[in-house]
């Protein structure tokens, strides 16, 4: 029902969607995240998170930005932070320069912590093979220097809302539920909803089967991803 009154922007649907995610027990969330991720680098579990900022602003010296640099969502985990960077639509629409920014930025506001940092790259990718970032900083106070290597995974906003479907579908093949799984579904079925009003095309397949709504993008490219990742769920163990 909410996104009846949330307007067609990244910022919105990257705010309808985490805001949904991170209400989610830190285990769900982290399995959905990173099973919609082309890559088997992320590690299996994250633990909580220790805090979430939503674009924070930070110090942009050392790069081309004059006032501010600006990632989407910033998560600090136990043993790593992650940085996510967003884009409305599913293809080729990230920047590599970008993602150089916000590294930089974040160790000018990070860097004497020394902490393994990732990224994650959701909509607009150009390829769904990892790539890295790498910034040589350097202390203000001991000038000792530090190789920040970063690596940078790809999803896309179908394949995440995807496996927001198949918790939810997980969910409620449950034989016993608890109020904790049920509250869960809910959350997912309201992220599912927001998601299709803001402009994500929900495609019944099943109407007599444990398969829900899948949704599809505006790009062949990514629709194709789609109807391989669905035609995998034939194969219920």
């Amino acid at each position: 029902m909410l996104g009846k009154f949330i307007t067609d922007c990244e910022d919105s649907l990257t705010a309808a969607v985490f805001t949904h995610l991170l209400h989610l027990p830190s285990e769900v969330f982290w399995q959905i995240l990173r099973n919609a991720c082309y890559t088997s680098s992320l590690p299996e579990d994250a633990g909580e998170p220790r805090s979430v900022e939503f674009w924070p602003k930070w110090d942009p010296e050392g790069t081309d930005n004059n006032i501010y640099v600006e990632p989407d969502v910033f998560i600090r985990f136990a043993n790593f932070d992650l940085l996510i960077e967003a884009k409305r639509w599913n293809d080729d629409m990230q920047d590599s320069g970008q993602w150089e920014r916000e590294l930089i930025a974040y160790t000018n506001e990070y860097g004497y912590e020394k902490r393994p940092v990732k990224m994650i790259a959701v909509g607009g990718i150009h390829t769904n093979q990892d790539d890295a970032l790498t910034h040589n900083w350097r202390s203000l106070s001991s000038g000792d220097p530090h190789l920040f290597i970063c690596p940078v995974h790809m999803c896309r906003w179908s394949s995440l809302l995807l496996e927001c479907q198949r918790m939810e579908r997980e969910l409620g093949r449950l034989k016993y539920q608890s109020s904790q799984t049920r509250a869960q579904e809910r959350i997912l079925a309201d992220l599912i909803e927001l998601c299709a009003w803001l402009g994500f095309v929900t495609v019944r397949w099943f109407d007599y089967s444990v398969f829900k709504a899948h949704l599809l993008g505006p790009s062949i490219d990514s629709n194709q991803q789609l109807l391989r990742r669905i035609n995998l769920q034939f194969r219920v163990p």
